[in-house]
């Protein structure tokens, strides 16, 4: 009986563990530069492992224009960092000036083959965000456009509208009240606004008063806005937060 010398399974988790790891948890790609840049590190000591990069659009379908990511395939050393570059390309000015666009980096570590047989190889894949804004639409400095949604109730839900031309992420929504402890109205995970939309969002109490919402600006942080409710509107504290 022929031995099985190798059995590799691709596991795409934001849990698990992985040994090639990316420097931010989103990328927002400037307008105005023809590139941008993301360090990926191999976090294993001991190990060399390969890094394969490729872009998605907005529906997960791989693409090459109007971005691209070079190189697709590079060797990792124990331990060592390198950059992968995501450029332009011909089919940029096809994209939207007047809101943002959204893709996905991905990265599939692929690594070295096992010296002993039967073995099982997990390689993991990890994909991020990417925004790219245009020129046209860059913020001044210290704008938090987040503060500009629009929240009402509407029976079970909270409808949240973003009137910005950015995407946005609200990664919590909780509930805020003396005789209460703080809990997580939200029924399913995290959320994102796509510019000029609207998202209906299941909540758990409908009734709530008053709420933090939690959102992810361009660092990665979850900075912190609350609203209080007057009936169906909800409306913002005037409380600055970065």
């Amino acid at each position: 009986m022929p031995a099985v010398l190798l059995a590799c399974i691709v596991v795409f988790s934001p849990t698990l563990q992985a040994a090639i790891n990316l420097d931010r948890t989103r990328v927002v790609y400037d307008g105005e530069e023809q590139t941008t840049t993301v360090t990926l590190t191999n976090e294993n000591g001991s190990l060399p492992f390969l890094a394969q990069t490729w872009l998605t659009d907005s529906e997960h379908r791989k693409i090459s224009t109007p971005l691209m990511v070079l190189p697709p395939l590079q060797r990792i050393e124990a331990g060592g960092r390198t950059l992968i570059r995501l450029v332009k390309t011909s089919g940029i000015d096809q994209l939207p000036q007047d809101r943002e666009s959204l893709f996905y980096l991905n990265v599939r570590e692929i690594p070295p083959k096992p010296e002993k047989v039967n073995v099982l190889q997990i390689a993991v894949q990890s994909e991020i965000k990417v925004f790219y804004r245009p020129q046209g639409i860059k913020p001044v400095k210290d704008d938090i456009w987040q503060r500009r949604l629009n929240i009402r109730k509407s029976g079970q839900q909270l409808v949240v509208e973003n009137p910005t031309p950015y995407y946005i992420t609200v990664s919590n929504i909780q509930r805020q009240s003396a005789a209460k402890a703080a809990s997580s109205l939200l029924k399913n995970r995290a959320f994102m606004i796509a510019p000029k939309s609207s998202v209906n969002v299941d909540v758990k109490d409908p009734s709530v008063r008053e709420f933090s919402l939690y959102y992810v600006n361009d660092f990665g942080g979850h900075p912190e806005l609350r609203f209080s409710c007057q009936q169906a509107t909800c409306a913002l504290v005037d409380k600055q937060t970065h």
